[in-house]
């Protein structure tokens, strides 16, 4: 992502002077590496009734917020994080042994290059599965800004589609429960939306059937889009996504890195986007977005956080009940990640640290007075239950859980019950109490039983979620589902 170098033979750090003279316009070069969240939690059906239990915590500090991320560009041992409450994380690598420090969740990231009509990967297959079997349940990023000309992965369509199909099959083949997210595009503007077009047209052309994605990633910095072969002088930005043959996208100037107004309305056409391409509901992760915009730009500290929190406030907020995600109550963004941790001495702005001291930057202390004072939310509830014949009288009852709540992860599991009948008026239990331990943003767990010898006749079925009410939730309202009939005939 980032800054055509026009004087590639300049010191750094004068580049943007000598293209000030030049071209008599501001240019920033600016070079970012992209971005994502592993949720695996152990079940325990050690439950004591007698308690409430409420969002863990580690001695001294407060419970992580799932939502908010943060990029690290060099090792996140340098840094407490803890003040920042950021409950995920992304370095731009896969890892079989990543760093967790105090619990926080990491995000796996290939990288590509594109070699011909192919690609090439930045880890072996062999490596890539030590990571995957060592890390069951991470998430996964295929890719970091394909669409980035030069700077970043540099794919055509049909090389990015080719990428994305391997890496989801040989993750997937060793680990099923993995989540595989598709994207991570600098930005959702329609030149880049046409990009994703043709990474799914040439999917389907090539293997006959839709892109499978576990949930869809982007970036969403404001940035220019113009082509260097179109106009050479103010192709800073973005450029135009490799096989794309448009002269200019979004033309945009300077000013323009902190327009939330623009950020907001990129989200909301990523969000009609996938809806109108079959995949509406599915997570979606912002996994990099910030201020690259220097100081000297007009980009003080006080503008940097006038635009962090417009932009926290924006996806702590924005829900829609048909383009939203249905398992983390219609949010259209699960999680966000800031760049980055940083330094100062980096050409670009948003760090969150010191360089020297390694103590929070004023949009570090920010940051960490935002999260201080968000709420512990969790949120359980059933948004589906199937069933499955498997006799005349038998079924197989199958019911969702999602937690839309925001930490990482719950510090007890839940009891599930399913109940013939309204629990509240006699309802007979089906089954063995059922378990849940998952983190919020939207995670869900599925549980199931076999109701056998079901008596001939109309029954309906509800799904109680936290039974045994030891969860201290934000909306004690919608534990119970009964959108479930079952019929039995004679």
């Amino acid at each position: 992502m980032i800054k055509k170098n026009m004087i590639a033979d300049a010191p750094k750090g004068y580049r943007l002077l000598i293209l000030l003279v030049i071209f008599g316009v501001l240019v920033a070069i600016f070079s970012i590496i992209g971005s994502n969240i592993v949720f695996s939690e152990e079940e325990s059906t050690d439950i004591d009734a007698s308690t409430i239990y409420l969002p863990f915590a580690s001695e001294g500090s407060l419970p992580l917020i799932c939502r908010f991320g943060v990029n690290v560009i060099s090792p996140i041992s340098d840094f407490d994080i803890r003040p920042l409450r950021v409950g995920w994380y992304a370095d731009y690598a896969s890892r079989e042994n990543p760093a967790r420090p105090h619990g926080v969740k990491y995000v796996q990231t290939i990288r590509f290059s594109q070699n011909g009509d192919d690609y090439i990967a930045n880890r072996s297959n062999a490596q890539i599965i030590d990571a995957v079997t060592a890390n069951p349940g991470s998430e996964w990023l295929i890719g970091n800004e394909p669409d980035r000309r030069d700077f970043q992965d540099d794919l055509e369509p049909h090389v990015y589609a080719k990428a994305y199909h391997d890496m989801y099959a040989l993750i997937k083949g060793e680990d099923p429960t993995a989540q595989i997210f598709a994207g991570t595009i600098v930005q959702p503007t329609p030149v880049r939306l046409t990009y994703l077009d043709m990474v799914l047209d040439a999917y389907q052309t090539n293997y006959g059937e839709s892109m499978p994605v576990d949930g869809w990633s982007i970036h969403n910095f404001i940035l220019n889009e113009v082509s260097c072969e179109y106009d050479s002088s103010n192709c800073w930005g973005a450029e135009i996504p490799p096989g794309v043959n448009e002269p200019f996208g979004e033309v945009l100037a300077i000013d323009d890195n902190d327009n939330i107004v623009l950020f907001q309305e990129r989200i909301e056409r990523f969000r009609q986007w996938m809806a109108d391409r079959g995949y509406a509901g599915l997570p979606l992760h912002l996994t990099e977005y910030g201020i690259l915009m220097p100081d000297w730009l007009g980009f003080d500290d006080v503008r940097v956080n006038t635009f962090m929190n417009a932009s926290f406030d924006y996806m702590l907020s924005a829900t829609d009940p048909v383009l939203g995600d249905p398992n983390d109550a219609h949010k259209l963004i699960q999680r966000f990640s800031w760049y980055s941790t940083g330094s100062d001495s980096d050409v670009y702005n948003g760090y969150l640290f010191d360089s020297d001291t390694k103590q929070l930057s004023p949009m570090g202390i920010n940051y960490a007075n935002y999260t201080a004072a968000i709420t512990s939310e969790t949120d359980l509830y059933a948004p589906d239950v199937a069933s499955e014949s498997v006799s005349g009288d038998s079924v197989i009852i199958t019911a969702t859980i999602a937690n839309s709540g925001n930490l990482n992860p719950l510090s007890h599991p839940a009891v599930i019950r399913f109940y013939d009948g309204n629990p509240a008026a006699s309802g007979v239990q089906i089954g063995p109490d059922q378990f849940v331990s998952l983190s919020g943003c939207g995670n869900t767990q599925s549980v199931q039983i076999l109701w056998e010898n079901i008596a001939v006749g109309s029954h309906k079925v509800y799904v109680v979620v936290d039974a045994l009410d030891r969860i201290s939730e934000t909306n004690e309202n919608n534990n119970i589902n009964q959108q479930l009939t079952i019929t039995i005939n004679p």
